[in-house]
């Protein structure tokens, strides 16, 4: 074999190979692309529950009775502690603090008298 006839051997071999690389992430980009709008568009619906929050309700009835509720943590002598099992109470700052420390619940606010 002279060496031209190499030269060109290894160019056809290039040539080849390229367009073969190129074939194959052509053909993984377009299943890529499919796969990702196969599913079509989603939407989430929210749809709110017949039940009324507990959390919901305390926060009122305590502000109604002139406090102020809020999520910043506060020295406040009211706290609306929320319990594992769902409960939720008004309890005085020391006993959030037990309660929270024991793992029985969790603070969820802080209220404090209107100025």
């Amino acid at each position: 074999m002279t060496g031209l006839v190499r030269v060109a051997l290894w160019v056809r071999r290039g040539t080849w190979s390229v367009l073969f690389v190129g074939a194959v992430l052509a053909l993984g980009l377009s299943l890529f692309q499919a796969g990702r709008y196969s599913v079509g568009d989603r939407e989430l619906t929210v749809t709110p529950s017949s039940a009324p929050d507990p959390l919901a309700q305390v926060v009122a009835s305590v502000e109604a009775q002139g406090l102020s509720c809020t999520g910043t943590p506060s020295l406040a002598p009211s706290v609306v502690f929320e319990r594992l099992d769902g409960t939720v109470e008004v309890v005085t700052f020391d006993q959030a603090m037990v309660g929270s420390q024991n793992g029985t619940g969790w603070v969820r606010r802080y209220c404090l008298p209107m100025p």
